[in-house]
């Protein structure tokens, strides 16, 4: 039997198992370890109506008159614009195995255009055309992302703005955000994607339809019954990856697309349920798509790279209350109608230098030939490199100029499964005539309008297919011919994918395929060399991108992307060279100065790291990862964790995905001893992207540390996995945990991965001594923990773990040395000050014991080893009282921890005089003991002199 109040030594000392983060303490009184889109394609493509219309019984063919007898004036104009929406998939153009009854009912009560074509199959250019009614070559907006709507032009809502209309704008996706100008005449433009993205985590930042139906119902109810107004409301559901939510998910099971489309048909109806829309009787609903979606036809799965109309045949219904029900308009019709259409509709004169014509005004009022329609994709040039296309529609009659012209009766032909271009030769001849009139008529066909961008905002456009770096090269050059490359171009989305999944191999065996066929191909060539950075391959990622600067030697982003590589190989002054370079190409590229600071950062030079990024925020003050990196390298480091938390949690407002934000607000939880509430930040993180390996690895590590279960031991291994290289921390990590839990042989295969590459790790050679020592080899684990402090003086871990089997050997004066010496190295080490006040206690400075107890406290007050040590000194000392309170609190704490019930047992047994919870506490310790446990026999004895109740007999 052990002296009553004294813990056996085997339960005292707390030896160290090293990690990256924190000493870990494994005394075998609770112990504590750490080691450490898809492009969803429809599964199987329905066949799909012809594109050419069908008519419904009783339908009127035919424009005449439209708006003869319709009163004008200022009466109040929705305009829904639906992204991605093939015509045929909705039940106005034929469809009749999707459910779009609110389509239906707009069409039975309006006009359905049954020919309108898209000018570009690429949102941000469609809508601009939609809202100015001009061509792209005359507004310069050319593709998504990369353009703006320059100040200088006059859009519709800036119009109808004038003329008193409430005007706002509700978009749901980040390609139409108000950085690219069609704020302009809008006094509300709701770009707000935080509500309802995690339905849908697509490749850029989108909102689901119900979320921007919310808005947009919210804003309704502040609009008066006697205020005119113009709302534009756009939804981008139909977009890739399609996943609809339930029940269409489920009716549409193995056709999301079509999911998507009968969802957003039902938040369009629900839209309209709004009462300042159901109620006005002058209303004008006006749904039109901006482009189609190919679903595989013509080789293309999405949309942008051919100029084929299942990409250029959008839906067009005009419901104007009051006016023509049921007509059917046969004649082809073009987005850039819709802007003169409206102000016809309103009673203003549309200006005489738009190219499109009201659709309301009289047949007499129109030339008898058909119109000429102008339609382009520019995309295959910005982010390959290859041929731009270019569309001239007159009639039934359709031309593609590109390198091998194409030409198609689409009244015969409507899927243009036939080119006509060698067979008629002159009608060929004209159109190509005819469209060089008209692009010499728009004066600079070529005009663009290009936005400076963040090198962050191009990767998320890169990664749909909207632009690349350095790809237009040379104009006298030779560009491929887009339809002949779509093979290519799928290929490069494959391999797109294969990047985010992480599978680096894959994709670069996809992209050199791809460069066998394409070798100046830009998109090809950055995407290699990403993929061979994601493998370790740094040296020949550097090669591949010598390969694209020389045909864009001046291009930032490349420039940037070799900084970034150089900096993987050490050479950070290198790296900051080549950010300030790309700083002189561009000097507000807001990615330049985050990398920029983050090489510095890496040199520790803080206080021009401050520098950089006080002048980012000049320009960027509310860029949620500028926000994020000033919060990690300024507020924290200064020590506003206040300002740094502020910061995070705005920063992950703007945008939920910013896992950099998730994974510093656990770190801060972690340090303020929060360990669930770092989980939760690290788990939402890892919600919003499951791959990322610095989130595994901060969780693996917490859930190691806190006695976490097997959820430990997988974020270790998936963040192995992740990375590239290997990572000694994560192994010592891993293996401490599988020592921990009896896996004594796997967690020595983790130690000699690390050991083979690094005999002198101190962190596994730390942890193979405590293998050896508690597999019985004492010696041999003094020796190696030995010669580890005296190679490695400064490594706390060692010097504890010397301290706490000094302890268990008895040697009082060796284990305060020790302990001593790993409190110097780390003050904040809770184990140290623990094992520092047992050799201190031992040695009969029992107040001394007690400061170290509670220093350990102090640092961590949920290290219960301490307060149990405490309480029994306590005890000692006849704080008979104070004692058992902090022995109550361990037994709360761990109340299988069967000394404690002991200790207890004994104060209310003796001092405290109360038999009751002495004897609850002798048979939780009972309970809980092993049967080997010295105190069994005793505690037993003790238990039958106990009386049942206050003078009663004793319990037999």
């Amino acid at each position: 039997m052990t002296e009553a109040g004294k813990l056996p030594p085997r339960d005292r000392p707390t030896p160290l198992d090293s990690a990256t983060d924190r000493p870990q303490r494994w005394s075998s009184s609770g112990r504590r370890w750490v080691a450490a889109l898809l492009l969803i394609l429809a599964a199987a493509v329905a066949t799909w109506a012809v594109v050419g219309p069908r008519r419904p019984a009783g339908g009127q063919p035919g424009a005449g008159g439209l708006g003869k007898d319709l009163p004008r004036g200022d009466r109040s104009i929705l305009l829904v614009t639906v992204d991605t929406t093939r015509a045929d998939r909705l039940e106005p153009y034929g469809a009749t195995d999707i459910e779009t009854p609110v389509m239906a009912r707009l069409a039975s009560e309006g006009i359905v255009f049954e020919r309108a074509y898209a000018v570009a199959p690429i949102t941000l250019v469609a809508h601009t055309s939609i809202l100015t009614g001009l061509y792209p070559p005359q507004h310069g907006v050319r593709n998504n992302g990369t353009h703006y709507v320059p100040a200088e032009l006059d859009t519709l809502a800036e119009k109808l703005d004038r003329r008193g209309y409430r005007t706002a704008a509700f978009v749901s996706a980040s390609v139409l955000e108000k950085r690219y100008g069609l704020t302009q005449g809008f006094e509300v433009y709701d770009d707000d994607l935080s509500t309802g993205r995690e339905r849908h985590p697509r490749m850029v930042p989108d909102r689901p339809a119900e979320a921007t139906v919310a808005s947009t119902r919210a804003w309704l109810d502040g609009v008066g019954d006697d205020e005119p107004f113009f709302a534009w409301v756009h939804f981008y559901d139909p977009h890739a990856a399609y996943s609809p939510p339930p029940p269409w998910r489920d009716t549409y099971r193995n056709r999301p697309y079509d999911g998507e489309i009968a969802y957003m048909d039902a938040q369009i109806g629900e839209l309209l349920t709004h009462p300042r829309l159901r109620q006005d009787d002058d209303l004008a609903v006006v749904v039109l798509g901006d482009h189609g979606e190919s679903l595989g036809e013509h080789g293309e799965q999405t949309h942008a790279i051919l100029a084929y109309d299942a990409t250029l045949h959008v839906p067009f219904v005009m419901q104007v209350r009051g006016g023509p029900k049921g007509v059917r308009v046969a004649e082809p019709v073009s987005q850039v109608d819709l802007v003169p259409t409206l102000l016809d509709l309103v009673g203003e004169t549309p200006p005489g230098d738009l190219p499109g014509r009201s659709l309301l005004a009289p047949r007499d009022a129109r030339a008898a030939a058909p119109r000429p329609l102008y339609s382009e994709t520019y995309l295959p040039y910005y982010t390959y490199g290859w041929s731009k296309l270019k569309v001239l529609r007159r009639g039934a009659w359709k031309f593609i100029d590109a390198p091998e012209p194409e030409l198609y009766d689409l009244g015969r032909d409507p899927r243009e499964l036939t080119n006509q271009h060698g067979q008629r030769p002159s009608l060929a001849h004209d159109f190509a005539r005819d469209l060089g009139d008209l692009l010499d008529a728009f004066g600079d066909a070529e005009r663009e309008t290009a936005l400076e961008l963040d090198l962050e905002a191009v990767a998320k456009l890169r990664s749909l297919g909207y632009v690349s770096v350095g790809s237009t090269g040379a104009e006298d050059r030779e560009r491929i011919d887009p339809k002949d490359a779509i093979d290519l171009h799928v290929g490069l989305e494959r391999a797109r994918v294969l990047l985010r999944d992480r599978l680096h191999r894959q994709a670069a065996e996809q992209l050199r395929g791809v460069l066998r066929r394409d070798p100046e191909n830009q998109a090809a060539l950055v995407d290699l060399a990403s993929a061979l950075e994601m493998g370790g391959e740094v040296e020949e990622a550097l090669a591949i991108l010598e390969r694209a600067l020389t045909a864009a030697p001046d291009d930032p982003s490349l420039i940037l992307q070799v900084a970034g590589l150089e900096s993987r190989r050490g050479q950070l002054a290198q790296a900051v060279e080549l950010t300030n370079l790309a700083l002189e190409l561009e000097p507000r590229l807001l990615e330049a100065r985050l990398q920029k600071a983050a090489f510095l950062a890496q040199q520790r030079r803080f206080d021009e790291v401050r520098g950089v990024l006080d002048v980012a925020l000049e320009s960027h003050p509310d860029h949620p990862r500028l926000g994020a990196l000033y919060a990690q390298w300024v507020d924290l480091r200064e020590g506003d964790r206040d300002g740094a938390e502020a910061r995070l949690r705005r920063a992950l407002e703007r945008d939920p995905f910013l896992v950099l934000a998730w994974r510093l607000l656990g770190e801060m939880e972690e340090d303020r001893r929060a360990p669930e509430a770092a989980a939760k930040a690290y788990r939402s993180g890892l919600e919003r992207q499951p791959d990322d390996p610095l989130l595994h690895r901060r969780l693996g590590l917490l859930l190691a540390r806190t006695g976490g279960d097997t959820a430990a031991e997988m974020h270790l291994r998936e963040a192995i996995r992740l990375s590239p290289q290997l990572h000694p921390e994560l192994h010592v990590a891993l293996g401490g945990w599988l020592a921990e839990h009896g896996r004594s042989a796997e967690a020595q295969r983790e130690y000699d991965r690390v050991l083979e590459q690094d005999p002198k790790h101190p962190g596994a050679r730390n942890n193979r001594a405590i293998a050896l020592y508690r597999s019985g080899q004492v010696e041999d684990a003094m020796a190696e923990l030995a010669a580890l402090v005296q190679e490695f003086p400064r490594h706390a871990d060692g010097h504890n773990n010397l301290a706490a089997i000094a302890v268990e050997r008895g040697d009082w004066r060796r284990a305060e040395r020790h302990a001593r010496r790993a409190l110097e190295l780390d003050p904040k080490q809770t184990e140290g000050w623990n094992n520092l006040g047992v050799a201190v206690e031992e040695q009969g400075r029992t107040a001394e014991a007690e400061r170290a107890y509670r220093r350990a406290l102090d640092i961590d007050d949920g290290y219960w080893q301490a307060r149990f040590n405490l309480g029994v000194v306590m005890a000692r000392d006849g704080r008979h009282q104070g004692a058992a309170e902090a022995l109550e609190a361990v037994v709360s704490r761990v109340p299988g921890f069967p000394d404690g019930h002991l200790e207890l047992g004994r104060l209310y047994a003796g001092p405290l005089g109360d038999p009751q919870l002495a004897r609850s506490h002798w048979n939780a310790f009972l309970r809980t003991a092993p049967p080997q446990h010295p105190e069994v026999a005793e505690v037993k004895a003790q238990l039958a002199m106990l009386p049942r109740r206050a003078g009663g007999a004793a319990e037999p």
